[in-house]
């Protein structure tokens, strides 16, 4: 009996070990913060933030008014690089001279602050051009010589090259129309007049405009030509601030509670992510700096016309904006390496018209193009590497290497054209166009057939919309036997 126990006890010490029962976690067991750094380790972390966003954190809380390092009239043509630092002040960007020109190389809405108090009548002017098809030129009046949108902000061709604004405090303000009414529904509530918004005067936008109004006027339909210099003129005469470009008034706001005085008294030049030169820059006042008005130019009424170019040059019916890519080549007009630099067409196109002409190429890769509907002289002139905006209609005839041909409103490469894929231009072959436009619809017949429709919900037109050009981009192309004519209304 006791050797058979003892055996037994043998077994059990010789068995290997069971693993112990697992232990669940009870209601009562506590959890254990890990250790993080210590009391020491955090305020080493503290003070290194702080020494690290000193600058900011002292300019945040101690800043003063804006410096005073030049004085107005001011007149500047950025010869010299020293400028910048010496009249300038910005708290970002890498605002810098080349070549005799100030570049704003995508700045981010940091403006470049001139260091002179503006008087509270006053006249800016400058050339500027942007070098990117995104436009976005953006200039500051009135601000504190510090912040973006602290004053009156101007930006021409936003928010995708698609609208210019004149802002008071936000340049995505809600547009003037929605004070208008705001203030008839006031005006309309006290029983002064209906309550329409039709007849809303000044008096009834100063009943409900504040200090902090934020606001805009605004022009759609004038988007900035990449490489194309503009003239600028800004001008306030009491609470009335006019902007003007290229001599043609382009918007205004009359302010009920004009922004003046310190804090309201800097002139910023800005940008976004755009490749912005400012040139030739003056301010003064507006009697001492007085508006350049140009003689007006004869009005001729848009009407038909027709053109064989049997000649042997192609004379002043015509803007060409490429002359060394463009001539007449056996009673024809020949473009060739034009990079959408178009031949204008001088006298106006009606807006419901027939455009016909004969256009051929001798090269496979196709690419024969017009532009219709347009403002008569814009070009492209930047980086031919970047996209081209138009400021009509494009009609593109086997582009992208004869692969597709399209219809497009301004820019060629956005999603609401109208597009035929395939091989299209035969090389050698005179093909006959007819565009037809009737209001917003637009459609291309080709060799007598139906090719292909556009129908604009917003179309372009007036006077900044009335003008035709022959265009391309590489390929030489032939163009003959040009004829518009009226529709019947």
């Amino acid at each position: 009996m006791g050797q058979v126990r003892r055996k037994e006890s043998e077994k059990k010490q010789e068995s290997p070990s069971e693993p112990a029962p697992r232990q669940e976690p009870t209601a009562s067991t506590a959890w254990v913060k890990p250790e993080g750094m210590s009391r020491r380790g955090w305020a080493v972390l503290a003070a290194l933030v702080l020494v690290i966003q000193f600058p900011l954190i002292h300019y945040a809380l101690f800043r003063g008014d804006a410096d005073v390092t030049a004085t107005v009239p001011y007149t500047q043509d950025f010869a010299d690089p020293g400028v910048v630092k010496r009249d300038f002040f910005s708290v970002g960007g890498y605002w810098r001279v080349i070549q005799g020109e100030l570049l704003a190389p995508g700045v981010k809405n940091n403006p470049l602050w001139l260091q002179a108090p503006l008087p509270d009548d006053v006249a800016i002017e400058f050339d500027v051009r942007s070098e990117l098809p995104e436009g976005d030129i953006r200039v500051e009046v009135f601000g504190n010589g510090v912040d973006p949108s602290s004053g009156y902000v101007l930006v021409q061709g936003g928010f995708n090259n698609s609208m210019s604004v004149l802002a008071r405090l936000d340049m995505g303000a809600p547009n003037i129309d929605a004070l208008k009414r705001r203030a008839a529904r006031k005006a309309g509530a006290q029983g002064d007049k209906a309550d329409d918004g039709a007849k809303t005067d000044a008096a009834d936008i100063a009943s409900v405009f504040k200090d902090d109004t934020r606001v805009r006027v605004e022009a759609r339909g004038t988007p900035v030509q990449a490489g194309r210099t503009y003239h600028w003129r800004i001008e306030r005469r009491g609470s009335l601030l006019r902007w003007s470009i290229d001599g043609e008034a382009f918007l205004e706001f009359d302010d009920p509670r004009p922004l003046k005085g310190k804090g309201h008294d800097r002139l910023g030049l800005s940008g976004f992510e755009s490749q912005i030169f400012y040139d030739n820059l003056r301010v003064d006042s507006p009697d001492r700096l007085p508006a350049r008005v140009a003689p007006p130019a004869p009005v001729i009424p848009p009407g038909p016309y027709a053109d064989d170019f049997n000649r042997d040059t192609l004379g002043d019916a015509w803007n060409v904006t490429n002359p060394s890519a463009t001539k007449l080549v056996d009673g024809a007009l020949v473009v060739e390496m034009v990079h959408n630099r178009p031949v204008w067409l001088k006298r106006p196109i009606p807006r419901d018209a027939t455009i016909e002409f004969d256009a051929w190429t001798d090269s496979p890769d196709g690419d024969i193009k017009i532009e219709a509907w347009g403002d008569g002289r814009s070009f492209y002139a930047g980086d031919l590497r970047l996209q081209y905006t138009a400021t009509g209609y494009v009609f593109i005839f086997g582009g992208w290497r004869n692969t597709q041909s399209a219809i497009a409103r301004r820019s060629e490469h956005t999603p609401d054209r109208v597009t035929r894929d395939g091989a299209s231009v035969v090389p050698g072959k005179r093909h006959h166009f007819k565009l037809t436009r009737r209001a917003g619809t637009l459609s291309w017949e080709l060799d007598g057939q139906p090719f292909l429709t556009l129908q604009d919900p917003s179309p372009l037109e007036g006077t900044r919309n009335q003008y035709f050009g022959f265009s391309g981009w590489k390929s030489r192309v032939h163009f003959d036997n040009l004829k518009i004519e009226p529709l019947a209304p």
